[in-house]
């Protein structure tokens, strides 16, 4: 009986033993990111000027105040139009790598209102002059419908 017992008592301890380490913390990759990064692009008479302003939220998680001062010129004629993307959960994947996935109601100086998706996988890395920069395919969509889906790679450089 007492071997038994004693059976039991060591059976039940292993039982109960947490066999869980304490957890590693993890990593907040986002504050590597945060920064001005800025780029000009030009295509078929329109030129645009894109400013990311990157500030953390939490661990891991970025907020893009993206905005796009755009000049059209048509026969001659100049229009400006200024866009605002205001993205508030990007996500930092990794030490140098972060992803954009969210609706966003753009705010524009011209048109009327305007909701996209924006996705896109970005890597910031340290260009041969020594600049930090981030490279991205963004992917803009009619937040609707799904159409008018327009892809643009755009390399920001760090201000």
């Amino acid at each position: 009986m007492k071997k038994l017992i004693f059976c039991c008592l060591v059976v039940l301890m292993g039982a109960c033993k947490d066999d869980k380490k304490d957890p590693e913390p993890e990593v907040d990759y986002a504050k590597d990111i945060v920064g001005v990064y800025e780029t000009t692009t030009v295509d078929a008479g329109v030129t645009s000027h894109h400013k990311w302003d990157i500030t953390t939220e939490s661990k891991n998680q970025l907020s893009i105040n993206y905005t796009k001062d755009s000049e059209i010129v048509l026969s001659g004629t100049r229009i400006p139009i200024t866009q605002q993307y205001p993205l508030v959960a990007v996500k930092a994947t990794a030490q140098d790598t972060f992803e954009i996935n969210e609706k966003v109601d753009v705010t524009q100086t011209i048109g009327g209102a305007l909701s996209q998706r924006i996705s896109g996988i970005g890597t910031r890395l340290v260009n041969g002059g020594g600049v930090p920069q981030i490279n991205i395919t963004i992917k803009f969509s009619e937040s609707s419908s799904g159409v008018n889906d327009f892809e643009q790679y755009l390399e920001f450089k760090k201000k």
